[in-house]
């Protein structure tokens, strides 16, 4: 099934928020961009969690809707419904040591139309994940 952007977009709550979690307590570097001294590893990867506003739109909130989470540099990330009365509005994923821009689409199976060709919204507004 294709995407297409949608001739009336579905409303986004804007991605708002992240949350970053060490994994695994490795000690790092106190210099910013220095390489790790002898005896020390690098950085970890760091685990963050992006949470955005609900679309409260039935074609996102029922079988073939859902969302799709951008990262920059990263595998985009497909949040689908699964059941309830909304598809998930967070997810979990692991990143090195950098800066990324995250922006969150939803998606639904139908177009506009009632065709198959398949709704995506524009892309929120841009978030920037910045991992220690």
């Amino acid at each position: 099934m294709g995407f297409r952007r949608l001739l009336y977009p579905l409303v986004v709550g804007s991605l708002f928020l992240a949350v970053l979690s060490s994994c695994g307590g490795v000690s790092r570097s106190g210099a910013s961009g220095a390489s790790p001294g002898p005896g020390t590893a690098p950085p970890s990867p760091r685990t963050v969690t992006l949470v955005w506003a609900a679309n409260h739109e039935k074609g996102v909130n029922s079988a073939g809707g859902g969302y799709r989470v951008s990262i920059s540099g990263q595998p985009t990330i497909n949040v689908p419904y699964v059941s309830g009365p909304t598809a998930p509005t967070s997810t979990v994923t692991t990143l090195q040591t950098g800066t990324y821009t995250a922006t969150v689409a939803a998606f639904a199976m139908l177009d506009a139309q009632g065709g198959s060709t398949g709704n995506l919204s524009a892309p929120s507004q841009a978030l920037i994940v910045s991992v220690p």
